[in-house]
């Protein structure tokens, strides 16, 4: 999107697809030459050096695939993107299931199905990508996307610690068990930004460059901030209302405890995923050093909340520390992003909509001491209820739910 003309667009695409593929082998190439001592060392057996060969053959056509599937979500092919994904998760069950169970090939029968797979997405778009741009490698449109990347680099290396610091403590101070139950309820609150954060970013994340030199284009911003917290806000809910019924159905009783961490988990969801497209201005204006310094900040944040909070509350402070994280995410991010694209979002809104929420959250508090089925079937009433009071107290206007109904 710097580009206008078809060819550069073009040439901006062949060039980080070739640069892609380059960077992705000079980084397995180390590895592969030491493939055996990397086996015997990690799984205790030179054999499995055939296996660290087919992940690394792996993860190099999968990073090479990320520039292919960027301009298919830059021209909006969602329907190929989709049909690609799917195609993959049938070569790679076909071939794991031939590799398994006729051949009985084991744990690299495994690794040669997941390889086949991204061999043939790989394949399909590579050809896509070069029929369409052709192959022309421009340096002057490599390097400033090497800087513009950078700092995710940096960001994402501050993000493994950050991330796993929570974990560390609980361990260190609690025990296993906590440790379990809070793994769990994580997982349980990444539904949030599986369901609905990760699909949303890879749609808007081109769109929002398509609209940025229109003259309402703050206005949409902040339309598709208050619908993106509106879903995240009834995603929460339902999370905090019915995790605690399917653990009593799926799981054991030591189990159990897991779902009152939830709520909390579930709201720092909520908040998280809006963060996305708050990122509008730093990323149009490629400040994206703003997305490592907030990258510092927030892992400080949370290092020291799970510190804090864990020695005070127990596994509940890490929950605390999570959302205390990921308000200081939110917030940072919407004031540096404010400098390059102003937006006016609607902050009384929005705060509305999560005040309903939590008022709804507050009212299933007393059905959870009826049984299973009977709390189920009155949280799935509330929460359908909410919905609606979600709708009238400020999720959509009149004109909106016109335009819902049309459509």
């Amino acid at each position: 999107f710097e580009y206008r003309d078809e060819a550069e667009r073009h040439a901006v695409v062949s060039t980080n697809l070739l640069a892609s593929l380059a960077i992705s082998l000079a980084g397995v190439l180390p590895l592969a030459f030491s493939s055996a001592a990397v086996g015997r060392y990690f799984f205790g057996d030179p054999d499995m050096g055939l296996g660290v060969l087919l992940v690394l053959a792996s993860l190099m056509l999968e990073l090479s695939s990320q520039i292919s599937l960027a301009y298919l979500r830059a021209k909006e092919h969602s329907t190929l993107f989709i049909s690609i994904s799917l195609g993959k998760l049938v070569v790679q069950f076909a071939a794991n299931t031939v590799l398994l169970v006729w051949f009985d090939a084991g744990v690299l029968g495994v690794l040669t199905g997941n390889l086949a797979a991204v061999a043939c997405g790989w394949l399909v778009l590579t050809v896509f990508t070069i029929s369409r741009c052709g192959l022309r490698f421009d340096l002057a449109k490599l390097v400033p996307v090497l800087k513009y990347s950078f700092p995710f680099l940096l960001t994402t290396i501050v993000a493994m610690v950050s991330t796993n610091i929570d974990r560390f403590l609980i361990n260190s101070f609690l025990t296993l068990h906590a440790l379990g139950l809070y793994a769990l309820a994580l997982k349980i609150y990444r539904l949030i930004t599986d369901l609905i954060g990760e699909p949303f970013n890879l749609a808007y994340g081109s769109f929002r460059f398509t609209i940025m030199g229109q003259e309402n284009a703050a206005a949409i911003q902040a339309r598709v901030v208050r619908y993106l917290f509106t879903a995240g806000c009834v995603a929460a809910l339902g999370l905090a209302y019915f995790t605690g019924d399917v653990l009593r159905v799926m799981s054991a009783p030591e189990y159990w405890q897991s779902a009152d961490l939830v709520p909390l988990l579930a709201l720092a969801g909520a908040l998280k995923i809006i963060s996305y497209p708050l990122q509008s201005g730093i990323l149009y204006q490629k400040h994206t050093r703003h997305i490592f310094h907030i990258g510092v900040a927030v892992a400080v944040v949370g290092a020291v909340c799970a510190f804090v909070f864990i020695l005070w509350l127990g596994v509940i402070g890490a929950c605390v520390a999570v959302l205390a994280a990921t308000v200081t995410e939110v917030v940072l991010t919407d004031r540096l992003a404010q400098r390059y694209f102003k937006v006016d979002y609607e902050y009384p809104r929005l705060l509305r909509l999560l005040v309903v929420t939590l008022a709804f959250y507050l009212l299933s508090i007393p059905v959870a001491w009826l049984g299973v089925w009977q709390a189920f079937a009155i949280k799935a009433a509330l929460w359908l209820l909410c919905v609606l009071v979600l709708v009238m107290a400020g999720a959509l206007d009149s004109e909106e739910i016109g335009q819902a109904r049309r459509f």
